[in-house]
């Protein structure tokens, strides 16, 4: 089984997935390329020359994941799921606020969605994507505790035009207007405050086991 993990900037999405591993063995995650993306700094010090490259960039790479990923998904591999710390459609997502916000014009905006349909109608698709609710100015208090020095200069405004397209791409999702948008089961979970629940891990084992899942909003606090 393979699950997108979704979210903003500092939601927690690594921490999310590490608790998933730690309560279900038979998972594993694959984690969003940060700390080696050649582009991160120089992006953020001059966005309209970089964001074009680095989205490119980073869809690539996140390609060459969901691959890896599909792969074990159907293989002999004893491990029974992966979580995707963020998958092609929230790339997409930033890549349409650098678009909206000028830092990509419009040529390179049709460039990149010719290229990402290409890549993603090649794809295996997920059994479920995870997005982590977390409200704009509790992800902005996460992103100044874990001081990544890339991240520093975001602000809040940017998390909530983001909050906003990542609402517009679970539209798109559910209403199957992405190459295999019906197929997937789109779980919404609070990410305000940290912990997994026992009914999350639950829903997921259940998901493995029996080829059922709970669909629709999971309260991670829930017993």
């Amino acid at each position: 089984m393979m699950i997108w993990v979704e979210g903003l900037i500092g939601a927690g999405k690594t921490t999310f997935c590490r608790e998933v591993v730690a309560a279900i063995p038979e998972f594993r995650v694959l984690e969003e390329p940060v700390a080696d993306n050649p582009y991160l700094e120089r992006f953020y010090l001059t966005p309209k020359r970089w964001a074009f490259p680095m989205q490119i960039d980073l869809l690539f790479r996140r390609f060459a994941i969901q691959k890896l990923a599909a792969y074990e998904s159907i293989s002999d591999s004893p491990c029974q799921g992966v979580l995707i710390d963020r998958g092609m459609p929230g790339d997409r997502v930033f890549a349409k606020l650098h678009y909206e916000r000028g830092n990509i014009d419009f040529l390179e905006w049709q460039t990149y969605n010719r290229v990402y349909k290409m890549l993603a109608c090649s794809l295996l698709p997920p059994s479920i994507l995870i997005y982590l609710h977390v409200d704009p100015r509790t992800a902005m208090d996460r992103i100044w505790t874990r001081k990544r020095k890339a991240e520093l200069a975001l602000d809040l405004d940017y998390l909530k035009h983001l909050q906003s397209g990542y609402e517009e791409m679970l539209a798109e999702l559910a209403a199957g207007s992405h190459p295999w948008g019906r197929g997937v089961e789109i779980w919404k979970v609070d990410w305000n405050e940290w912990g997994v629940s026992r009914a999350l891990i639950e829903a997921l084992r259940d998901r493995v086991i029996c080829g059922l899942g709970r669909v629709g909003k999971v309260d991670p606090r829930a017993e």
